[in-house]
């Protein structure tokens, strides 16, 4: 097999990987028509204003269950998910948020990896066409001072 078939056949495989993972990480637009499972949902997005880095779903705290209550009465009282993640972003700012905006700067911390991704995919490939470049060019240094002597 030659070597511009196998670095394709290698940067086929990245780019399906990055794809993959793009396509896991990517939230979708519908939301379940089970309050609990909306609520749940709503509450695994949102950080705990008061604990470290902490989901309200996971956090004990007086706060996160008051937090909790309220998104269940939103809920109840047929407010859609963006309408109660825009008020909590309005209330506490986009730090509310346990994943990063996709737009502005937020957008930026989502391309990064995807980015540094493809950038060590590409130098893999180049090392890899070096090296055989240099076995090559050794083989035939070798094999031609056989022939001579």
């Amino acid at each position: 097999m030659s070597d511009r078939v196998r670095n394709a056949g290698f940067l086929v495989v990245a780019i399906a990987a990055i794809a993959v993972i793009v396509i896991g990480l990517w939230p979708n637009g519908s939301s379940s028509s089970d309050p609990a499972a909306r609520a749940f949902a709503l509450e695994t997005r949102l950080k705990c204003p008061i604990c470290a880095g902490e989901a309200l779903a996971g956090s004990q705290s007086a706060v996160a269950r008051d937090l909790r209550d309220y998104i269940d009465t939103r809920i109840a009282e047929g407010a859609s998910d963006q309408e109660i993640v825009d008020e909590f972003v309005t209330n506490y700012g986009e730090q509310i948020l346990l994943d990063p905006p996709r737009t502005g700067w937020g957008l930026w911390l989502w391309l990064i990896p995807v980015a540094v991704a493809g950038m060590g995919a590409f130098a893999v490939v180049r090392l890899r066409k070096r090296t055989e470049d240099t076995r090559a060019s050794s083989l035939t240094a070798s094999s031609d001072d056989g022939s001579e002597a």
